[in-house]
């Protein structure tokens, strides 16, 4: 397994910086992704692909979670990132991801550009390993429609919005306070994790004060 980058430290005097744009991101992350120490875990035969999915509105950079259903078995009502299980038919969990977010919330995979893997992780309530992966939606706010027995809303959170919240988080973070307040929901456990790698990505390519 390779050891997580370190953050950055923050000054809290420097002036803040503008949130980089979903566009500006698809250029940067894929070297950015590619040169990072990525955390690996071994398949447990319970595992899952989830994607991040960045658009711009209006030249506003902008990530897509999803609010799941109480019909699902498990993380009834959690806030999450569309994707799920390894299926046989899947060629590798990144198939997986695209496959279950084309199902969820009916983003085809044709229309995504993948930009690089985050860290996996490991959810302990139902034993899952999951890796996520970052993509580019190009076209602007994708049309979204939620699969009614899986997802109850599909949350499209401005970029700025998690960069600061992600900065409110104290360090060393704990299991209570990684934590983002995001649309009125309380995003937190594996979805949290896999935000606070993302945001750590980010603010490495557009300086510790984006999103301030």
């Amino acid at each position: 397994m390779n050891a997580p980058a370190r953050r950055p430290a923050t000054d809290p005097h420097a002036a803040p910086a503008a949130a980089p744009t979903a566009a500006e991101l698809a250029q940067a992350l894929p070297d950015a992704l590619e040169r990072r120490e990525r955390v690996t875990l071994e398949a447990t035969g319970r595992d899952a692909g989830v994607l991040l999915i960045l658009f711009d509105v209006d030249d506003a950079g902008h990530v897509v979670l999803t609010k799941r259903s109480q019909f699902v078995a498990n993380h009834k009502g959690e806030i999450s990132l569309p994707g799920g299980k390894f299926e046989p038919e899947d060629v590798d969990l990144l198939g997986s991801a695209l496959r279950e977010t084309e199902e969820e919330i009916a983003v085809p995979r044709s229309s995504l550009t993948v930009l690089g893997p985050l860290d996996d992780v490991h959810t302990m309530a139902s034993g899952f390993t999951v890796s996520p992966w970052v993509a580019h939606h190009a076209g602007g706010r994708p049309a979204m429609t939620p699969e009614e027995s899986e997802i109850a809303r599909i949350l499209e959170v401005p970029l700025a919005d998690v960069l600061a919240a992600d900065r409110l988080i104290p360090e060393p973070p704990t299991i209570e306070t990684l934590r983002y307040p995001l649309m009125g929901e309380d995003v937190w456990g594996l979805t949290a994790r896999i935000l606070r790698t993302f945001s750590d990505v980010v603010h490495r390519i557009a300086g510790p004060g984006a999103g301030r």
